[in-house]
């Protein structure tokens, strides 16, 4: 069989072409897993402080079916991995100090907040909250920073 130089540079060029292809698709398949990877490796949770403060301004007596938000604030956590901005927190909301359930958060804020209002509250009661910073893994850190909501106007 005689091979012309057309037909043998088209066949190199097929295969060359056929190679370069696999080793684009190596080479992206490597990249985007390598993150993926690495995100699977990271078990290590933001450094949080915690909640600084959860307070709200009720004038006048409270009670009788009135209600009242209250601001919870605090510093932005830091990770080894995953930018401030993008660091969301884990709200826990209790009626007696220690009560949080931290199986399940209360609220959760969107990526990047370092405050957040609660939904209105009834004012006859006391309320107790605790913020967990959750990196983009989903490691979250364990503080038991707890802070009764204070009413700053009576």
């Amino acid at each position: 069989m005689k091979v012309t130089g057309l037909a043998l540079g088209f066949h190199l060029c097929r295969s060359a072409g056929v190679i370069l292809s696999l080793v684009l698709l190596v080479a992206v398949s490597m990249a985007v897993s390598a993150p993926a990877a690495a995100a699977r490796t990271d078990t290590t949770p933001p450094v949080f402080a915690g909640l600084k403060s959860a307070i709200t301004c009720i004038p006048g007596p409270g009670g009788g079916g009135t209600t009242a938000s209250y601001n919870l604030t605090w510093d932005a956590a830091r990770d080894n991995r995953t930018p401030a901005k993008r660091i969301i927190y884990d709200v826990y909301q209790a009626e007696t100090s220690g009560g949080q359930d931290f199986s399940t958060p209360t609220y959760t804020t969107p990526a990047g907040a370092t405050s957040f209002t609660t939904p209105e509250l009834p004012t006859d009661r006391d309320f107790y909250f605790v913020v967990r910073a959750r990196d983009q893994t989903g490691n979250s850190d364990s503080n038991k920073v707890e802070r009764q909501g204070v009413n700053l106007c009576v």
